[in-house]
């Protein structure tokens, strides 16, 4: 019993140290994740145009409400330690964005219709670079500047059917036109480093910038907003 009670302890102990942090050193933080992203302002869509010309039924009149949707994030950056208490960082990642609209079913001549996953779905290619402060062993604040290129945008979505058996059709399309390139946003966020230099951070990007080119898709300003949930790992560059 003695034996398991140690065990245990040393466990524990192992999971709830924390690294420590020299003035001088450099690391380079690797971190994969995921990302759930909206719009400001985002605008309720007629179910008509939700899948454009590409739809292979007619869909009813009404409308989809604005929801959010979500994704795999990516990215790594060099972290310079200027004290054991702050460090600054720039990185690169690779980050989804967008938004998404609810379900919605209805009902034509007996055949149960769904209308699934609309989304509009943008990548970009953004650089943070944030000031973090260690206030506790491995936890860590962060604030800072992001800035982000759009390498691409789709609008995407699902039509299912039930007509003695389920048949779905996928819709995708280009709207990357609709939106500007550039994006500039302000991240803060959370982490906390264990002693294995594995670490988990949580990142909320505040949109700055218009990203609704010429208003084409409402006429009103929409920002990007997401929410990045990674963990990571740090390699310490000072060894």
């Amino acid at each position: 019993m003695k034996k398991i009670i140690l065990l245990a302890t040393m466990m524990v102990a192992t999971l709830t140290a924390s690294a420590q942090y020299d003035a001088g050193t450099w690391s380079l933080n690797l971190r994969y994740g995921f990302s759930g992203a909206a719009f400001t302002n985002t605008p309720d869509i007629e179910i008509s145009s939700a899948l454009g010309s590409h739809s292979p039924i007619v869909l009813p009149a009404g409308t989809l409400e604005a929801s959010a949707t979500g994704g795999q994030t990516v990215g790594l950056e060099l972290e310079k330690q200027l004290s054991s208490k702050f460090s600054l960082s720039c990185g690169i990642d690779w980050l989804w964005a967008g938004t998404g609209w609810e379900d919605h079913k209805w009902n034509t001549n007996n055949i149960d219709y769904k209308l699934d996953d609309v989304s509009i779905k943008l990548h970009y290619l953004a650089a943070p670079i944030t000031a973090n402060f260690y206030i506790w062993r491995g936890l860590a604040l962060h604030a800072g500047v992001q800035f982000g290129y759009l390498t691409s945008a789709r609008m995407e979505g699902e039509v299912t059917f039930d007509n003695d058996g389920d048949y779905t059709f996928s819709m995708s399309r280009s709207c990357k036109s609709d939106f500007n390139k550039f994006d500039f946003s302000i991240p803060v966020g959370i982490s906390y480093e264990w002693k294995n230099h594995l670490y988990l951070d949580s990142r909320f990007n505040i949109g700055v910038t218009n990203v609704n080119k010429e208003k084409t898709i409402e006429d009103k300003d929409m920002q990007n907003v997401t929410l990045q949930v990674t963990l990571g790992y740090k390699i310490n560059l000072s060894d």
